[in-house]
């Protein structure tokens, strides 16, 4: 197996396949920030713009000029970090789900994840301009992002008799990136008080010790709820949580805890694989049940993705070389299926259980190039090493 010939495919294919579709298609030279639902065609669908997913789209600008030094990527991921310091949030720190064309607020956010994925952008725009108002709002907006989870989910527990109030592993990992990312920014005593706050919750929030797992959705104090959310098992999300965790294990030398979730990962690697039809499922039920909704078949390409890095990390934690064997069979179904060969480029981003594509829209929502240049770059990289 030549690691350094599939650390070159990921590369290439990012650069001559990925990139040109969205420095072509998505800036919006009018308003600023980026169009955020595009056709196949580079069409506008709309010209709602979703905040989190500028801050993810920056921050991923942000690393591919590290790797290019192309000044056009670093002028495109300031274009989404600018549009963030103008129109993330209103003038009392209120921040946006959504806003329209002009930055006008659409819709409140419900979580911190809009927040922890501009604290990324500005952090590493910092990092690339030495421009002190990314540092600052970085900083002052991941604190106020903590205090404001804090806030919220003690209002939830208090609130016994409101319903069913279940938290996301992926809010959680949002802000183990943010933490991560803006680690220069803040004292070593308040990154390591945050980072160990943040590790706590995952492992005793999230891990369900009776069936030795990591579930995507618990109740606001922790624990397993016995529930169609509740029970699923999300291979993406977790291997998400495994990434976005990696680096601060690493700095707050939590060596177990790192060992305890590359074990996971090599769990869910061997049982949440289609064996009929290849890539991992999007979620299953903690108790075998049968799906109630149809996505739970589908094939994401960010998930695959996510399993191509979090596998390499594990392998790096355990050096068991079944794990190296789980990511090439996910790499070569990734690029089997999901690379689009139109002249326009870029990836399909969701397939039916056999692996015809749903839709053809090239940006959602859901879809944008972060996940595809965080994990291309960051797999390619740990191929380098491993080679």
């Amino acid at each position: 197996m030549n690691l350094s010939l599939y650390a070159k495919q990921y590369r290439q294919d990012l650069l001559q396949r990925l990139i040109p579709f969205w420095t072509e298609f998505s800036l919006d030279t009018v308003h600023g920030g980026y169009l955020c639902a595009i056709s196949a065609k580079g069409e506008p669908v709309t010209f709602d713009k979703w905040i989190k997913w500028h801050g993810q789209q920056a921050w991923a600008f942000g690393k591919l000029y590290q790797l290019t030094q192309h000044a056009d990527h670093l002028q495109y991921a300031l274009q989404g970090t600018d549009f963030l310091l103008h129109f993330g949030a209103d003038t009392k720190d209120n921040w946006w789900e959504i806003v329209d064309c002009t930055g006008r607020g659409v819709l409140d956010v419900s979580d911190t994840c809009a927040e922890a994925a501009a604290v990324a952008a500005w952090s590493l725009a910092h990092e690339l301009t030495n421009e002190e108002s990314y540092a600052e709002s970085a900083k002052k907006t991941f604190l106020k992002a903590v205090r404001r989870r804090e806030k919220a989910l003690q209002k939830r527990t208090e609130a016994v008799l409101s319903g069913r109030q279940l938290k996301n592993i992926s809010e959680l990992s949002a802000l183990a990136k943010a933490l991560t990312a803006s680690q220069k920014l803040m004292s070593e005593k308040a990154f390591r008080e945050k980072g160990e706050a943040l590790l706590h919750e995952l492992t005793k929030h999230f891990w369900e010790p009776r069936a030795n797992i990591m579930l995507e959705n618990v109740f606001s104090e922790g624990g397993y709820s016995d529930c169609l959310l509740g029970r699923r098992i999300h291979p993406g999300r977790v291997f998400e949580a495994f990434n976005a965790f990696y680096e601060l294990t690493k700095v707050l030398n939590k060596r177990r805890i790192r060992q305890q979730l590359a074990q996971h990962v090599a769990y869910l690697a061997e049982t949440t694989w289609d064996e009929a039809a290849g890539g991992y499922f999007h979620w299953l039920d903690v108790k075998s049940l049968p799906p109630s909704e149809p996505d739970a078949y589908y094939k994401y390409a960010w998930v695959q993705l996510e399993a191509c890095t979090a596998l390499l990390r594990a392998y790096q934690v355990t050096q068991d070389r079944a794990l190296l064997k789980h990511w090439q069979r996910v790499s070569d179904y990734l690029w089997q299926h999901f690379p689009d060969n139109s002249k326009e480029g870029e990836w399909v981003g969701v397939l039916s259980r056999h692996g015809e594509p749903l839709f053809n829209l090239k940006a959602t929502s859901e879809k944008s190039a972060y996940y595809p240049i965080k994990n291309l770059l960051e797999s390619a990289d740990l191929l380098e090493i491993l080679t």
